[in-house]
């Protein structure tokens, strides 16, 4: 008691020190926050409340705008940190089910990407159907290098909110349409939606998208701090099959192989009665050809790695200088490297991935490296694929493991 009854005093003695001291640390939260490192569930409701602004305007429309804005049936939002791909991305509860809602794009007076194009004395001129269509399709073979069929023009040129015969209101939802149509994760929920491979397209609201809430797989440091137990790495085998099978649908059942240029661990996610793994942030996940062309699409270059998307790497032509390479490593590579196998540093695990662990055999160890780091460099990252003859001889070993260890624990 006496300690504390001399703090006031202490402080005072100090308060120069302890002012910089708290301006410091409102500084450090300010950038913390601004980078996504960190969230407030304020700015969530700050985002709901602007987007419900134009909802009662009449320029925000979706399936979601009236439980959000009007019947309140949307609460308990929730702040996510980790999103510097995102303008917001916040989860809400919605009759007993979890949505998470993401944006790109700065809610002000108008979206960031418009739709119209000046005309003279300032008024804007709208595109018509014929012409929105058509920039619908070129938007998308833009960013995913797809052609789409006409069933799937027509979902995504409507939300279904307009009346046919009122102008505004369909000037209003052309305007929706495409500030979502600029995001890739809306692209990729929508044209993939029957794949099963990402998280499912709840609704729109705005510029506002909501996808089903699956649950991402525990980070690095989570994972290290559970019991090492048999059951434990049961678990993790089991989840490392599931991964992997999800590699091979993005490499085979699209129309192009996909690329994972963003993986974290958190960026998988486990569904509910964990019969699959999906994907959970699309902002990086682009076909081979779109992101081909952004590792090489000729700009310029003194070593690799201004070659590289993220974790899609390429390599730099040193006489050149330029990147005229197309992307060089795979999902598979890149999965061993910081998932499966842990960070590493000058060829030492520092961190253990998924797969690391007292269990782990010499041999499942053994192939984990030469996935992770294909070439056997001694310094920097790795710049091939993993084989096919790396990815069925890992997969068969997992799954003998998996089908082993899930005898044994039901002896």
């Amino acid at each position: 008691m006496l300690h504390l009854n001399r703090l006031p005093g202490i402080v005072y003695n100090n308060r120069y020190r302890a002012l910089i001291c708290l301006l410091l640390i409102i500084i450090a939260t300010y950038y913390l926050v601004q980078w996504g490192i960190m969230c407030t569930n304020i700015e969530s409701w700050q985002h709901v409340g602007k987007l419900c602004q134009l909802y009662r305007k009449g320029e925000a429309t979706g399936n979601l705008c009236k439980p959000l804005c009007i019947d309140k049936q949307i609460r308990s939002l929730k702040c996510h940190a980790f999103h510097a791909g995102k303008e917001a991305v916040f989860s809400a509860d919605w009759e007993g089910t979890r949505l998470v809602f993401k944006t790109s794009q700065r809610i002000k007076d108008e979206y960031t990407e418009p739709v119209t194009w000046l005309k003279t004395r300032g008024l804007e001129n709208y595109p018509n159907e014929d012409e929105f269509k058509m920039m619908i399709r070129d938007v998308i073979a833009l960013k995913l290098n797809l052609s789409i069929s006409n069933d799937q023009l027509k979902r995504l040129s409507r939300l279904g909110f307009s009346k046919h015969n009122d102008i505004s209101e369909r000037h209003n939802e052309m305007k929706n349409i495409w500030a979502l149509l600029q995001d890739n994760e809306y692209l990729c929920s929508v044209l993939y939606a029957d794949r099963d491979l990402f998280p499912q397209l709840i609704g729109t609201c705005g510029p506002f998208f909501a996808v089903e809430y699956v649950e991402p797989i525990k980070s690095a440091p989570t994972i290290l701090s559970l019991s090492d137990s048999r059951d434990d790495w049961a678990g993790r085998v089991k989840m490392a099959v599931m991964i992997m099978d999800l590699l091979d649908e993005l490499d085979t059942n699209l129309p192009e192989p996909f690329h994972l240029c963003d993986v974290k661990v958190s960026h998988f996610g486990l569904t509910k009665g964990e019969q699959r793994v999906k994907f959970l942030d699309l902002d990086s996940v682009l076909p081979r050809s779109v992101v081909g062309h952004i590792t090489g699409g000729g700009q310029q270059c003194t070593k690799h790695e201004d070659c590289d998307y993220f974790d899609c790497r390429s390599k730099c032509n040193l006489k050149k200088l330029r990147c005229d390479a197309p992307v060089v490593n795979n999902n598979l590579q890149i999965v061993c490297e910081k998932i499966f196998l842990g960070w590493t540093l000058s060829n030492t695990l520092v961190l253990p991935g998924l797969l690391m662990s007292e269990h782990t055999p010499p041999s499942l160890a053994a192939l984990l490296r030469i996935c992770a780091n294909p070439e056997h460099k001694k310094e920097g990252l790795a710049r091939a694929p993993a084989s096919r003859d790396v990815q069925r001889r890992l997969y068969a070993t997992l799954t003998e493991m998996r089908n082993i260890l899930d005898n044994d624990l039901f002896v």
